[in-house]
């Protein structure tokens, strides 16, 4: 129940939560399963959100936890948000927590909205049949072929970031 939940709310919209919360509740009545924490790791985001002269709310850090749990599933995720709600911050907090930490992260930050599918992605020119490569394909391009060493898993982060 616990993984079902704490995967899930990430990706779920604010209004939506009463709906998705009343599904866990019929599938699992009379459970409440806290939610498991890292405090060590939530004291870290907290450190680095100071250091980026941030305010370190509770329901801020909370975003951060999410967005690190994603990440450590997941090689892209999507931050979207209307303009002004923290998905920047969101993202140089996590970075700079890594930092802290000494786990070198490698973001990339890429606005979608600003180039076309075929720029973004890749093509085939129809003409030659040669492969264009698009700017996600060289952004991965280069974090397989790069002579520093990447950390595995979820300290090696594409982040596509979509202004609301």
């Amino acid at each position: 129940m616990r993984a079902l939940r704490d995967f899930n709310i990430p990706k779920i919209i604010t209004d939506d939560m009463p709906v998705f919360m009343g599904l866990i509740g019929d599938l699992f009545p009379a459970l409440d399963v806290p939610r498991k924490r890292d405090l060590e790791n939530e004291a870290a985001i907290k450190r680095a959100a100071l250091d980026l002269k941030l305010q370190p709310e509770d329901q801020f850090i909370l975003k951060v936890v999410q967005f690190e749990e994603l990440l450590a599933v997941r090689h892209s995720v999507f931050v979207i948000g209307n303009a002004g709600t923290g998905k920047t911050q969101l993202c140089k907090v996590l970075y700079r927590t890594y930092q802290n930490l000494k786990r070198k992260p490698v973001w990339a930050d890429l606005n979608p909205k600003a180039v076309t599918n075929d720029e973004l992605f890749g093509y085939i020119n129809p003409a030659t049949r040669e492969w264009k490569d698009g700017l996600f394909s060289c952004i991965m391009r280069t974090r397989v072929t790069s002579n520093t060493t990447v950390p595995s898993g979820s300290y090696w982060t594409e982040i596509l970031t979509r202004c609301g």
